[in-house]
């Protein structure tokens, strides 16, 4: 098994945004999702083979979570470990993260065509 790599909880949530929003959801329901995701990490819950194939699934939880007001990583127990030394990410998930949120980024002769 390959050994987990650190990850940034600031990177968790810009690639879990970039996938959300590929997979349909607007801006306020991907950043949600994205920080949700992001404290579950962090509080050891891990969220990501959900999230990384079915992020939209997981808006209802993550607007329940929001409620309780349990949907900002800054306020969860460990953040500060978890900025000083990264979360422990396998290569096999990172790796689905970086490519899964690559499809956001769209070339600008795609956009162009898309326009005619």
């Amino acid at each position: 098994m390959s050994e987990a790599i650190p990850v940034q909880p600031r990177e968790i949530v810009d690639l879990m945004y970039r996938i959300a929003r590929v997979d349909g959801l607007d801006h306020g329901n991907a950043d949600l999702v994205a920080r949700w995701v992001t404290c579950e990490e962090i509080a050891g819950r891990s969220r990501l083979d959900e999230a990384i194939h079915a992020p939209a699934g997981l808006l209802g939880a993550a607007r329940s979570a929001d409620r309780r007001g349990e949907t900002d990583p800054s306020t969860v127990d460990g953040y500060h470990h978890a900025t000083r030394h990264g979360l422990p990410i396998t290569p096999a998930n990172f790796s689905a993260l970086y490519h899964s949120s690559k499809r956001f980024l769209v070339a600008e002769a795609t956009l162009d065509e898309v326009e005619r």
